[in-house]
């Protein structure tokens, strides 16, 4: 693939830090654009550590769905915000990797999936460890009404 997938980070914390970006920049098809954080330092340093030069810094999520060259959004954000910031994501044309849990509730994850269903794009939930062995086996035996 010649063309890069082009990332905006919102929420520049923990998961963001040990997981997210540091997996990301490993990726020869991936550039970290813009990051946001409402505590503007933790944005700023994850721009300098992990994004491309000129990435840009914002502490309002909503200004940083208005670039244009994002494709996709990772949230990463505490669990209340994943719901209303997916949704304003999809709205805005981007595709979105939202950490788990997914939403507070049911209500609110239906919220994203109608979004995702409506815009076309792409919803992703970090459930990783739905493929391990163990998961996966584990699902079989519910499905096999063993458990």
């Amino acid at each position: 693939m010649d063309k890069k997938v082009r990332i905006g980070i919102i929420g520049c914390g923990g998961i963001a830090n040990g997981k997210h970006m540091p997996a990301l920049k490993k990726l020869a098809n991936v550039e970290m654009v813009a990051f946001c954080d409402i505590i503007e330092e933790k944005a700023v340093k994850a721009a300098r550590e992990f994004g491309v030069p000129g990435a840009k810094v914002f502490t309002d999520y909503k200004e940083l769905l208005k670039e244009q060259d994002i494709d996709v959004v990772h949230v990463l954000t505490p669990n209340k915000q994943h719901s209303f910031i997916t949704v304003d994501a999809l709205e805005a044309g981007k595709h979105v990797m939202c950490e788990k849990p997914m939403a507070i509730n049911s209500a609110e994850a239906k919220k994203m999936l109608d979004a995702a269903k409506r815009t076309g794009k792409k919803l992703t939930i970090g459930y990783q460890s739905r493929f391990r062995p163990d998961s996966m086996y584990l699902k079989k035996a519910c499905e096999a009404g063993e458990l």
